[in-house]
């Protein structure tokens, strides 16, 4: 039998999928398959069919897709959810022949109206440093030369629509594009992707640094406090 290590998430998120999975066989013991059937509405022929898609990514004999992160979103908590929906908005894709939809990164999930600017600025960058931009953005991060790569790498993977602009991605782009075209992307992300909790202070940060006009981030509570904050603040 296939193993899929940690049903193709981090060892700490699937550890927590496995015990929230675990507690929730707990607290309904023999009756877990008739409490998908109340939560699904459905039969209990397809109430199973849902059991044993969560039960194969709990014991790693498939990974978690999109698709069977939604099913069971009603059986896990909002944070393991969105923590999810987070790592696989920026990791998953589908492979030939499993039936997965792989994501969309057509302009690297923005509009192509800010992926233009982007790519834009990031010719300028490049022939503003062109021998030198590890060096540039170690300066303007203070991080270290591998740290550096790494952002010069996801850069590079923007570029070029292999990956999409997460809220992680962001954050590590903060201090290499104008203000202005930051500021619009931060806005565009955070309102259509969700992050981990561990990213929260910084996306409360650049909310309240970068803001804008409406609605940001998809009433997430994190997002919320910031608000508050600037409203209190009197900003």
């Amino acid at each position: 039998m296939t193993i899929y290590q940690y049903a193709g998430l981090t060892q700490k998120l699937h550890q927590q999928l496995v015990v929230e999975f675990n507690t929730l066989r707990l607290k309904h013991k023999r009756t877990l398959t008739k409490h998908i059937q109340e939560v699904k509405k459905c039969d209990r022929h397809q109430a199973r069919k849902y059991f044993q898609r969560f039960d194969n990514v709990v014991k790693e004999r498939s990974r978690l897709s999109p698709s069977t992160l939604d099913d069971m979103r009603e059986f896990i908590s909002e944070n393991l959810a969105n923590d999810l929906q987070a790592y696989l908005s920026e990791h998953y894709s589908g492979k030939p022949g499993t039936g997965r939809q792989e994501v969309d990164k057509t302009n690297a999930g923005l509009t192509e109206e800010l992926f233009q600017r982007y790519r834009k600025e990031v010719e300028a960058l490049r022939a503003t440093y062109p021998n030198s931009i590890v060096a540039h953005i170690m300066e303007i991060k203070g991080c270290t030369k591998k740290e550096a790569k790494t952002i010069y790498s996801a850069i590079n993977a923007l570029y070029v629509e292999h990956v999409n602009l997460t809220p992680r991605k962001v954050i590590q782009l903060e201090g290499l594009l104008s203000r202005e075209l930051f500021s619009e992307i931060t806005k565009y992300a955070f309102n259509h992707y969700e992050w981990p909790e561990s990213l929260d202070s910084e996306v409360d940060r650049i909310t309240l640094e970068y803001r804008t006009k409406g609605n940001l981030g998809r009433d997430k509570a994190s997002v919320k406090r910031a608000l508050y904050t600037a409203l209190a603040m009197g900003l």
